[in-house]
């Protein structure tokens, strides 16, 4: 009887550990450059948008967290960077990004769908959908000289595509 209990046990335990690896295994194929494409680079920069150079010696990764495009706009360099990370539920999603709201004393920005605020210390809007954290950074390369309304217009198309 007592070895029956213990293999129950370790059976639950089992299935309970596929959880994450079911849920890793969705984002083991994962490229940010899938959900966030080089026309919503270009609404958002008002100009045109290329994709980091790839280095055809090199084996491309299966996961892909970080996708940038570049451009100039009157003669000055912009780029346009969206960061994803996951937690492993819900929950841990949410404290992280409100640990990080409260560690920036912002205030939540409004966007239909998900949650999100802006940090003018590093010029980026963080945004969060279910267990999908995505940082967002839009314009010059000076930290001080983003402006959040284009970060916040990319965050309104990029919310629909998560």
């Amino acid at each position: 009887m007592r070895r029956l209990k213990s293999m129950g046990i370790a059976m639950a335990i089992g299935a309970a550990a596929l959880v994450p690896l079911a849920a890793r295994a969705v984002e083991e194929t994962f490229d940010a450059c899938d959900v966030f494409t080089s026309d919503d680079a270009e609404k958002v920069l008002g100009t045109t948008a290329a994709a980091e150079p790839v280095n055809p010696k090199v084996k491309k990764p299966k996961v892909i967290l970080t996708c940038t495009y570049t451009g100039f706009k009157d003669s000055k360099p912009v780029a346009a960077t969206v960061q994803f990370r996951f937690g492993r539920s819900d929950e841990e999603a949410q404290r992280a990004f409100e640990d990080a709201r409260m560690q920036y004393q912002t205030k939540p920005l409004l966007i239909s769908g998900a949650e999100s605020f802006w940090s003018s210390k590093t010029g980026q809007l963080n945004l969060r959908k279910g267990r999908a954290w995505t940082t967002i950074s839009v314009g010059s390369p000076k930290v001080s000289e983003r402006d959040m309304a284009d970060a916040k217009k990319l965050a309104e198309i990029l919310v629909k595509k998560m």
